[in-house]
């Protein structure tokens, strides 16, 4: 059966660089969104030519960054920032449905073509906007990006240990989870307008993702709890035995956050000398006797593997799994059984590799996500996108010769 997609007839225009805010629009476009990202003329997206330095993706200028989060879509050179780009911009927003922007707060309007321009032009228009802060208050036109919203937020000042400092993730998580919040907020601001018929503006702040990602560390801190100290692999609990640990070959996470889970813990390991032992009877105790504690778990995990490791106690209702290098991980069994990633074959783009993308992290029964065509080549879908909004193609030769487009 051939299932209509949720947003079958919705067109975004996406004017979206780097990863919030194409992340955003690649979530709708997964499930049928006609979105339509908007390049500058003069070398589009920065992530297009991110990294990837003597490969095929970046000779083509489809860096592996851009790939990831840019199926589905079509590419549109146009200069917003030229009074003739803008006017092609307004007669695009006249027959759309969202434009998703992650500019420097306050560009959109100051090019004449904001919300409130362009809710007179098409009252339907559902505006997003991604920025660091938000489009109000005191650090509203402040740069930022993914590592200093860390920072700010507060989320570094609870990740890493004594001996490290504050650390920042390996990934931007926020940029990621910031383009989950505002696909969900476009989707409750669609949902909202076929009850009123109007559209909404939509102001996203990374850094308020961010806090949200921390909900229940936040709402310690302000009543009073403070800020909890800097987690590692540990949980800092004393009792709790929630960290990595060195096994004879590899590392080995474990949660057993709770008496019912060490009890489980201790039986896998052939350990239940563990909590009998004077020195382990207490929360109080444990955290008196930390260092000897993981000395007596290193001592038995050392004599498998974490693969090992990883299976008996799986297998023994314990929660815990082996460190994966992330060449590994992308190819766990798991992974491959849900097809999350999506193949496209070589030449899917002329020259381009074979390559593989993620997909949607959840799977559903009647609106199943759609992989329909690779990543797009810098404004390849120009002149049929311009045609499909009633450009003539001596209109068209002409936004060319201008550099428009």
């Amino acid at each position: 059966m051939d299932f209509k997609q949720a947003f079958s007839g919705i067109t975004v225009l996406a004017v979206a660089r780097v990863v919030a805010a194409p992340f955003a629009g690649y979530q709708l476009a997964m499930h049928g969104a006609n979105v339509i990202t908007i390049e500058d003329p003069d070398g589009g997206d920065s992530q297009r030519n991110s990294g990837d330095l003597g490969t095929p993706f970046r000779n083509l200028h489809m860096g592996r960054t851009f790939l990831a989060y840019n199926s589905n879509k079509r590419s549109l050179t146009l200069g917003i920032n030229t009074p003739e780009g803008q006017e092609v911009f307004r007669k695009l927003v006249a027959k759309a449905d969202v434009v998703i922007e992650n500019l420097k707060g306050g560009t959109m309007a100051r090019y004449g073509i904001g919300y409130e321009d362009l809710r007179k032009i098409n009252k339907r228009i559902i505006f997003a906007s991604v920025t660091g802060y938000g489009q109000t208050g005191p650090k509203q036109n402040d740069p930022a990006i993914d590592g200093v919203i860390q920072a700010v937020s507060g989320m570094m000042s609870i990740t890493g240990t004594e001996h490290t400092g504050p650390l920042k993730t390996g990934s931007t998580i926020i940029d990621y989870t910031t383009g989950y919040a505002t696909a969900f907020a476009i989707a409750t601001a669609l949902f909202q307008r076929t009850q009123t018929g109007e559209g909404q503006a939509i102001d996203v702040a990374m850094l308020e993702t961010a806090v949200t990602m921390m909900s229940g560390e936040a709402v310690r801190a302000i009543t009073g709890g403070g800020t909890p100290p800097l987690m590692g692999n540990g949980s800092g609990k004393g009792g709790y035995v929630s960290d990595t640990f060195a096994c004879k070959e590899g590392f080995l996470a474990i949660a057993a956050g709770n008496a019912r889970r060490r009890e489980k813990l201790w039986k896998v390991m052939g350990r239940e000398d563990i909590p009998a032992d004077p020195r382990f009877l207490t929360d109080e105790l444990v955290r008196d006797n930390k260092t000897a504690l993981d000395a007596e778990i290193i001592k038995t995990l050392s004599q498998k593997t974490a693969d090992e490791w990883e299976i008996a106690m799986n297998k023994g209702g314990v929660a815990a799994m082996a460190v994966k290098p992330l060449h590994d991980a992308v190819h766990h069994p798991q992974l491959q059984s849900r097809k999350f990633f999506h193949a496209f074959p070589e030449n899917a783009q002329p020259g381009l590799p074979a390559f593989q993308v993620p997909t949607a992290s959840y799977r559903m029964s009647a609106n199943p996500m759609k992989m329909k065509s690779p990543p797009p080549l810098l404004g390849q879908h120009t002149d049929e996108v311009l045609r499909e909004f009633g450009f003539s193609g001596e209109e068209i030769v002409q936004l060319r010769a201008k550099g428009t487009v």
